[in-house]
């Protein structure tokens, strides 16, 4: 899949979502640019995080916030782990393509992810951004 192709599914099968770039990554919200984003998609390495190592030509990581009762029967035998940075010290190779994984940095926040997915991935993403954007939702409303 490309940036594009799930891009536009994001835009074509949910409500109210802005999209905010920056320094080429894009940050999807629902309603307002000043929310939490549901899903992101991050293009490039930085100084806080290059563990996906997202300078190689045409890689990307595709990133999404779902709830504790998804995250947890997603990743049956990895061990929940607290704070900021909690999954990068762990046996993942967050270099590694087409896995649906923790996010290395947030994934204590309930956030997966998963470099270049491609189209046979998206059955299963699509699971994932529907709660990612109810959760999102949900939080607008209050």
């Amino acid at each position: 899949m490309t940036i594009e192709e799930i891009t536009a599914y994001i835009l074509s099968n949910f409500k109210k979502v802005n999209i905010t770039e920056a320094s080429g990554d894009l940050f999807f919200m629902y309603d307002q640019e000043k929310m939490m984003p549901f899903a992101t998609i991050v293009t490039s390495d930085n100084d806080f995080d290059s563990i996906s190592q997202l300078n190689r030509e045409g890689f990307f990581r595709l990133n999404i916030g779902i709830d504790k009762t998804l995250f947890v029967s997603s990743f049956e035998g990895i061990a929940l782990k607290k704070g900021i940075g909690a999954y990068v010290a762990s046996c993942i190779d967050f270099t590694a393509e087409n896995i649906v994984m923790p996010h290395p940095f947030y994934g204590s926040m309930y956030w997966l992810c998963i470099v270049n997915p491609d189209k046979d991935s998206l059955p299963g993403l699509k699971s994932y951004l529907d709660v990612a954007y109810d959760l999102a939702v949900k939080r607008y409303k209050g």
